[in-house]
């Protein structure tokens, strides 16, 4: 798997300043190469001499070229950006793949030990509930008990499984997981 991203919030920032700074200036050289196809009409008209004439020209087609360049330099840039947004997108969906089936088996792992310490269904939902970090009053909300009530369980839990807390308990179950040697 590659992850070619190589730069933080700050970066995606200065992508998207660049971005509207070019758009801007493409539409101001637009309105500027407009202006001035305007204004060699009106010399036309009023019949202005060949070499302001000539100069209008000149203008108008430097204009469009510079309007060109900045466009076709936008779309170089979106189009490059949508590529990197692509690649970025099939690595995140490479990764949660790989990571479903690990947590998928760490699930299955956990609802096995819950079940050798005897827990009950709604023991084992507020177990799970606090492995994921929620408060009791969040696990409460979910499970429209009452704060008490998932104290009261995750005491219950506590007991059956002969540990001391809330941090013992999940340190029970991640202590296998990190390798990092202290």
């Amino acid at each position: 798997m590659t992850f070619n991203y190589s730069g933080g919030m700050g970066e995606a920032k200065k992508y998207t300043y660049v971005g509207y700074a070019k758009t801007f200036a493409t539409i101001i050289v637009a309105i500027i190469v407009a202006m001035h196809g305007f204004d060699l009409w009106q010399d036309l008209s009023n019949g202005a001499t060949r070499l302001h004439l000539a100069w209008e020209a000149v203008m108008i087609v430097l204009g469009t070229a510079s309007f060109g360049l900045l466009t076709l330099s936008t779309i170089k840039k979106a189009t490059r950006l949508e590529n990197r947004l692509d690649e970025t997108r099939k690595d995140l969906q490479e990764w949660r793949e790989k990571a479903r089936l690990h947590t998928e088996g760490l699930a299955q792992e956990i609802d096995q030990q819950f079940l050798q310490w005897g827990l009950s269904p709604a023991e084992k939902e507020v177990g799970f509930l606090m492995l994921k970090g929620l408060s009791f009053k969040e696990s409460a909300e979910i499970r429209n008990a009452s704060e008490r009530t998932v104290r009261q369980q995750a005491q219950d839990i506590y007991r059956k499984a002969n540990i001391a807390g809330r941090n013992e308990f999940a340190a029970w179950f991640l202590e296998d997981l990190l390798t990092t040697k202290v």
